[in-house]
């Protein structure tokens, strides 16, 4: 008999569970509907939205439009104030920390330049998140239902462990072990940051109900993010999306991984400054001084730039074009400094057009991150929302 009962008790977490992710999902739905979609009888969904409501994490917001003179239904919703997460983003230049509720709105954040090794940035983070606290007098360690953290490099997301990152100098660090001393009781999630941006981008951003999803970032590094049948590809031991180092060029520029020629150094910022700066040194024309400077110059058609970006584009095509070919996504999402030069994403969708893939990429199937940089941020938040109202989380615990 005890076994029966915790097998019913754990029913009624997963069809919890199951209700609150569809609520946190859709935004606002009635009773009716949310028995239409999770397929529970009528007497199950009103029986477990009691109980929310009387917790405080679903919320009435009045009468739903309705077809007919038949009763109205009434419209339900997360309850944005019934809880808080903490979003982490350790970035290349800089830590972004935010409190959001669960609408996934900000109200409280904090940004300061990135530390790096594993102890400056353990410290950083605990200082973040202090910090986020202390700025809403509402909010005390009892209110915060998780932590999501995103961070560059190769993530054991189970342990919640960073177990490298080039960019932040960062071994084997334990981030829920760090963590725990100051805030036991909160659940902490650690993600790739590439893919807590491709999850936000697919949860609630230009990928919503897309299957399948390729996102790709470029900045500092190159990041890469894989939607597959609706879950996060982390790959094998958390190291999938890493395309930034495949060599392009034998006697290319050093990388910062040790080789020669990756696509990393034709693409990034950094390297992208220096050969601009370098060709405007060579044609007498003024030095740019950031990326802006660069677009600003290659959007108003500057001569001595086509050179470099011929390669850029030609690179870029490539790279795009073998995940694509080993993928097969049903939509990419591009985010980086190439957002800003509506010139350079023409050529490359006219690139990708001419490109003989088996099945056509057309422009429909390709869009401008939504979240831009502060996709990891969202992300990291919104991947801790969805492990909390998730069935799978409550089985796994």
């Amino acid at each position: 008999m005890k076994a029966i009962k915790g097998n019913l008790q754990l029913m009624k977490e997963i069809n919890t569970a199951s209700v609150l992710n569809l609520l946190h999902r859709e935004g606002k739905l009635s009773r009716a509907e949310i028995s239409t979609v999770t397929k529970l009888s009528a007497t199950t969904v009103s029986a477990l939205v009691e109980d929310l409501i009387a917790q405080g994490i679903v919320t009435e917001t009045g009468e739903r439009p309705s077809v007919g003179a038949g009763r109205k239904a009434i419209a339900l919703q997360i309850n944005k104030d019934g809880g808080y997460v903490v979003g982490i983003s350790l970035g290349s230049n800089y830590l972004i920390s935010a409190v959001l509720n669960l609408h996934g709105e900000c109200i409280a954040e904090f940004k300061a330049k990135i530390a790096s090794g594993n102890e400056a940035v353990a410290e950083q983070i605990r200082i973040a998140l202090q910090s986020c606290l202390d700025q809403q007098s509402m909010l005390d360690s009892g209110t915060i239902m998780g932590v999501g953290i995103a961070a560059p490099g190769i993530i054991d997301e189970k342990g919640a462990t960073i177990v490298y990152s080039n960019h932040l100098k960062l071994a084997n660090l334990n981030i829920k072990e760090q963590l725990k001393a100051n805030y036991p009781d909160i659940p902490i999630r650690v993600m790739n940051d590439s893919n807590a941006a491709a999850f936000a981008e697919y949860y609630s951003g230009v990928g919503k109900n897309k299957r399948s999803m390729l996102y790709i970032t470029i900045h500092e590094g190159i990041g890469s993010g894989i939607i597959l049948n609706g879950e996060i590809y982390s790959g094998f031991l958390g190291a999938a999306g890493e395309i930034g180092h495949i060599p392009v060029e034998s006697n290319g520029a050093l990388c910062l991984c040790g080789r020669h020629g990756c696509i990393e150094t034709v693409l990034t910022t950094p390297y992208l400054l220096d050969k601009c700066q370098a060709a405007a040194r060579v044609a007498e024309q003024p030095v740019p001084n950031s990326m802006e400077d660069v677009i600003t110059a290659y959007e108003q058609g500057e001569a001595w730039l086509q050179p470099v970006f011929a390669k850029v584009l030609t690179t870029m095509t490539m790279m795009v074009a073998s995940a694509i070919n080993l993928l097969s996504p049903e939509f990419l999402v591009i985010e980086g400094w190439m957002n800003d030069s509506p010139r350079f994403i023409r050529e490359l969708h006219a690139e990708l057009a001419l490109f003989p893939f088996p099945i056509a990429f057309t422009e429909d199937r390709f869009a401008a991150a939504s979240y831009g940089e502060k996709g990891a941020l969202q992300g990291a938040a919104t991947g801790m929302l969805q492990q909390i109202f998730g069935a799978s989380s409550l089985i796994a615990d």
